[in-house]
């Protein structure tokens, strides 16, 4: 005997229901892992850029000078004194930051950079901040013309590490 049924029970009514259940929760599942994730990859995405911008910085400032008076070759110093072109002392050394310190709840600085004029006298105008939110800063003599940076550029995103080998400006041929 053959039954010909046009409608469905309950019960099947309520398994197709469970499984869209299960099939929705699973999808934003997903789309929430892949919202996260893209959260995440954007804000390191814009803490790479921010401690680009700092490390260019840092690099125009070196690449200006002419010859590296410390560290000695072979040296790491968290320090850098150099001669620029026009033969003034140049220096780039770490300060400490409170502000951004008490910001960010870990050791902060500032990296300056100092330009001597020839006066013999400590001028505030000669300072130039090229960054505010450094953690550490390494440079490396390799010869006197020649330095590695290490620098760790730190935000509220996180913290970025660069490193760099930055030749100085080549003058050998100008008198």
């Amino acid at each position: 005997m053959k039954r010909l049924v046009s409608g469905t029970t309950l019960v099947e009514i309520l398994v197709v229901i469970a499984l869209i259940g299960l099939i929705g929760v699973a999808g934003m599942r997903f789309f929430t892992s892949v919202n996260t994730s893209q959260k995440a990859f954007s804000q390191q995405a814009i803490l790479q850029m921010e401690s680009r911008k700092a490390f260019d910085q840092i690099i125009d400032q070196i690449r200006e000078g002419t010859d590296v008076i410390r560290p000695a070759t072979g040296e790491t110093l968290h320090y850098m004194v150099f001669r620029d072109l026009i033969n003034q002392v140049n220096m780039l050394y770490l300060e400490p930051n409170k502000e951004e310190s008490n910001r960010l709840k870990q050791r902060v600085y500032r990296l300056i950079s100092y330009c001597n004029d020839f006066s013999g006298l400590y001028k505030k105008e000669n300072e130039k901040i090229l960054h505010n939110s450094i953690k550490q800063v390494r440079f490396s003599s390799l010869s006197p013309s020649s330095v590695q940076v290490n620098a760790t550029v730190v935000s509220d995103k996180g913290e970025y590490q660069f490193l760099a080998h930055v030749g100085l400006l080549n003058v050998g041929g100008i008198e």
